[in-house]
């Protein structure tokens, strides 16, 4: 194409949890497939993941954009016992003598929840957590592109670079952060700052086992802060300067 682009051969599909932002699952398949035909591939790979945890946890509903909405995902979600909340395409009329009595049902149910109060409240949840995963991955992370051969080694960075996304997540849940740019307004985030810089100065009464452990979580906290907001670690990294390299 134009400009040195590809088709894409690739294309990611992630799991999102409403409620903490947390991708549940994701995974990377070829680029010829639609949405229809990944969507319950992430449905299953969501509640694998989430049998391996502890507690009972199972996917109750289900928010997708309207790239997924098909008769056919609708009818899966209905048969898993799961709410669907898919906003439908603009479309001509459907004609339902053709196809099973029951569908109409399944597909008139979805669109009375989706234009429900709870159903637009999900739908601008899920434009702004599910979308946003994206950007930090695929944007800030830097898998818009690859330069890896094979669908598993892509799939692997890619996996890799989602669980430094929930690490990031984790962290700032820790520290009291809304989002990665609120590092200048959090005080709990300074004195973490001032922590670190304290460690990496060097004390002279940590044990030789101490240090290894401070400077390792040093190490995993930069590296966690530059995989989700490079210019947080900008800013807010002048203390590099000042002796500890």
């Amino acid at each position: 194409m134009k400009g040195g682009r590809t088709h894409m051969l690739y294309k990611a599909e992630h799991s999102v949890d409403l409620e903490t932002e947390a991708i549940l699952s994701s995974h990377v398949t070829f680029g010829d497939r639609g949405d229809t035909k990944t969507g319950p591939e992430s449905v299953i790979l969501t509640q694998v993941n989430l049998n391996e945890m502890e507690g009972d946890l199972e996917v109750k509903e289900v928010v997708m954009d309207k790239g997924y909405h098909s008769t056919e995902m609708l009818a899966k979600c209905a048969t898993w016992g799961l709410r669907s909340y898919l906003p439908e395409p603009k479309r001509k009329r459907r004609k339902w003598r053709d196809k099973a009595p029951e569908l109409e049902g399944i597909h008139r149910a979805n669109g009375r929840r989706t234009k429900g109060t709870k159903g637009r409240k999900l739908n601008r949840k899920r434009s702004e957590y599910w979308e946003r995963t994206f950007a930090q991955v695929c944007q800030t992370g830097g898998s818009r592109r690859t330069w890896l051969r094979g669908l598993e080694s892509v799939e692997k960075i890619h996996s890799l670079k989602c669980a430094a996304f929930n690490i990031g997540q984790l962290l700032r849940k820790v520290f009291g952060l809304n989002k990665p740019r609120n590092w200048e307004a959090s005080q709990r985030t300074a004195l973490a700052a001032a922590i670190l810089t304290t460690l990496a100065t060097g004390n002279a009464l940590m044990s030789p086992a101490s240090w290894d452990a401070a400077l390792g979580m040093i190490i995993l906290s930069l590296a966690v802060l530059l995989l989700t907001d490079p210019k947080i670690l900008i800013r807010q990294a002048g203390f590099l300067k000042n002796g500890v390299y």
